[in-house]
């Protein structure tokens, strides 16, 4: 089959590893491509945009530390519940050095590689996302489905898939590894251990809700349908029975919806209307989908497609959408109203008899570092008073800034104009990447007002052209060039191509954490705002916008912390904000707090990912005065996808 493009692909790409700590909130990629140059993902939705006039310091903000007695929401005792938060070394305890050395380590840290790819790569809709050609991989899965039911929990078995696996790599002597061979050993025990903890309690399964609002798989699935081109009359045939499956596919969610509010972690009525609306706003788009012309075009590419041929495909695909595709949305709307009186509560998941536990893995494996939640959350408060402190000493220093700031324009025009631009302008300060083309769709206009400016969705993970970037025009703005630094140079497509060819183990990057992904795009498109300076340099206008962009990723941050851990209530969030001098009313902000508490982690890989990036980045100045800023990259991409604290030992070992 074709492409299969990616919204989702950023989730799926850094999400497999989070699968079971998302209530299996996965869908496959989406989007399909029109125009090719040669050269999440996306942001959250307000985070360059909340306006500000910090009056207050923000470390006035709530200071109530939530502990529970004991008196935790009730859920079910049929489920399994750690008895405390695990710490560091729990998960990952020091091993003996294995015996197995030279070419038979590599071979078999080969195979167990080969073997984790193909346990998490288990679909024909996620083979078809991420290999052009599957063969070479070894995939031959025919029967076109999502994947398996959701409801499915399967626990005992994953466990001890991923106890055999670590069985296995301890029996290498890692050490004995060079190159990327040891990083990707490292790597993979890392997280075979976050697995095999994940899976040892049957009530980490059920902390989040599958249909969220904003970035659950009714979201993203129209887009995930867009991007699967034809080469063959089989390839059509199989997006039909694609359509087809969503039934089933979408049945197994409302039945794990529904057992999670049977097991006692039941949502509020506002979430679940929410996810209501959801689904109503797509069986809106029954008569007039842009997937029914859009499917059309693609059997364009079918040579020697008879008339006739195009006609039955054309006719079964039309039936498949609106006989099964669109009343299975309608249906999916009512199951989740249903469900509205099941007694449930929007409040952090420090409330639930386990949480604590859960949020602390989640924010291990989505943040991409070993910190413990009270680590960041101490790093987080200390950040966000010294981005606050610069804010306001460049501020209060006099109103030469004033103009620029209140009129700029960063950015050099459409998005090949900006990506052209950012393409040279970056030379001096990144390495270079291969040769690759980049292929732009634009935002269907139905989708342009929830959608971000840019995104980069990689999907074909096998061929280097294989870069989608989505463009909405109905979001491009004065700071629209900042925007592609994220998604394009150099930020999430750059880093996609450059680890590709830095690494012959696929595992580093189609695992990578959506912390690290996120991390380094956020931290290059405040630093690529240099580029749009006269001076090369920031100027103090820029430095004040990206200081109140910092501050709103980590506030959102710090709010989402406070609510899954110190229970903070929406008022609490209210008067944080407030005290910070963000202007946020109720209204507005009741939709943060629903994604919040019902997608734990949202805004946590953003701004922990963007924090202990820009930590890494400015320590290793600081101990290497002499290194160029191209050295420090260089050396930070060569460190490949690891945790934070292996990105700093690696990068220790290259720059020293």
């Amino acid at each position: 089959m074709g492409k299969l493009s990616k919204k989702a692909i950023v989730l799926v790409c850094c999400a497999a590893l989070l699968l079971s700590l998302t209530g299996c909130n996965g869908t496959e990629p989406s989007i399909a491509a029109t125009g090719r140059h040669s050269g999440g993902d996306s942001k959250p939705e307000g985070s360059r945009e909340t306006s500000s006039t910090y009056a207050t310091d923000p470390s006035s903000g709530p200071t109530a530390t939530y502990v529970n007695d004991g008196d935790y929401i009730p859920t079910s005792d049929t489920l399994t519940y750690p008895d405390h938060v695990a710490t560091y070394e729990e998960i990952h305890p020091a091993h003996q050095r294995g015996n197995i050395s030279g070419k038979e380590a590599v071979s078999l840290l080969s195979a167990v590689e080969n073997s984790l790819i193909h346990h998490e790569i288990n679909s024909y809709a996620m083979v078809e996302i991420y290999f052009e050609k599957p063969e070479d991989f070894g995939f031959d899965i025919k029967e076109p489905t999502w994947g398996e039911d959701i409801s499915d929990g399967g626990y005992d078995e994953e466990k001890a898939f991923y106890q055999s696996q670590l069985d296995l790599l301890l029996t290498i002597d890692g050490e004995s590894l060079t190159g990327d061979d040891k990083l990707c050993y490292e790597r993979m025990v890392y997280n075979c251990e976050e697995k095999i903890y994940i899976y040892s309690y049957t009530a980490f399964n059920y902390y989040s809700m599958v249909f969220n609002y904003l970035v659950g798989p009714q979201s993203e699935i129209l887009f995930v349908l867009d991007v699967y081109s034809f080469d063959t009359v089989k390839d059509a045939e199989n997006y039909i029975l694609l359509v087809k499956d969503i039934d089933r596919y979408f049945d197994s969610m409302c039945e794990f919806e529904e057992t999670r509010a049977e097991l006692g972690f039941a949502s509020s009525d506002n979430s679940y209307e929410k996810a209501a609306e959801s689904f109503d706003n797509l069986v809106a788009q029954k008569d007039d989908c842009f997937l029914y012309d859009s499917f059309e075009e693609r059997l364009d590419n079918i040579r020697g497609l008879s008339s006739s041929e195009k006609n039955r495909l054309i006719s079964e695909n039309e039936k498949a959408m609106k006989d099964v595709m669109f009343p299975e949305f309608e249906e999916c709307a009512e199951r989740m109203r249903a469900l509205k009186g099941s007694g449930g509560t929007d409040c952090g998941i420090s409330a639930y008899r386990g949480g604590d536990a859960y949020f602390a893995a989640l924010t291990r494996t989505s943040t991409n570092s070993n910190a413990t939640v009270n680590e960041s959350i101490d790093v987080l408060d200390r950040t966000i008073q010294d981005v606050y402190d610069e804010f306001m000493n460049i501020a209060s220093s006099g109103f030469d800034w004033y103009s620029e700031y209140m009129h700029h324009t960063y950015s050099k025009g459409d998005i090949v104009d900006n990506l052209d631009y950012l393409d040279d302008a970056i030379k001096g300060d990144f390495p270079g990447i291969p040769a690759h083309e980049y292929s732009l769709m634009d935002v269907p206009e139905v989708f342009e007002e929830n959608f971000s400016p840019a995104a980069y969705l990689g999907y074909h993970i096998d061929n280097y052209n294989a870069n989608l970037l989505i463009v909405n025009n109905g979001q491009v703005d004065e700071n629209y060039g900042i925007s592609i630094a994220h998604e394009g140079y150099p930020g999430h497509m750059f880093q996609s191509v450059y680890t590709r060819s830095h690494t012959k183990h696929i595992y580093l990057y189609l695992f990578e954490s959506i912390g690290y992904s996120e991390g380094w795009a956020t931290y290059v498109e405040y630093y690529s705002m240099k580029y749009f300076s006269d001076s090369g340099k920031p100027t103090k206008a820029m430095i004040l916008k990206r200081d109140e962009w910092i501050l709103g990723i980590l506030a959102s941050t710090r709010a989402e912390y406070g609510i899954h851990v110190e229970n903070w209530s929406m008022q609490d969030c209210l008067d944080y904000f407030d005290q910070m001098g963000f202007g946020v009313n109720e209204d507005d902000f009741s939709e943060f707090y629903t994604l919040i508490v019902t997608d734990p982690g949202y805004y946590a890989k953003y701004g922990m990912g963007y924090l202990w990036t820009q930590k890494i980045m400015d320590d290793m100045r600081a101990k290497y005065p002499d290194a160029t800023e191209k050295q420090i990259h260089t050396a930070y991409l060569d460190s490949l996808t690891m945790t934070f604290d292996k990105i700093s030992e690696n990068m220790d070992a290259e720059l020293g």
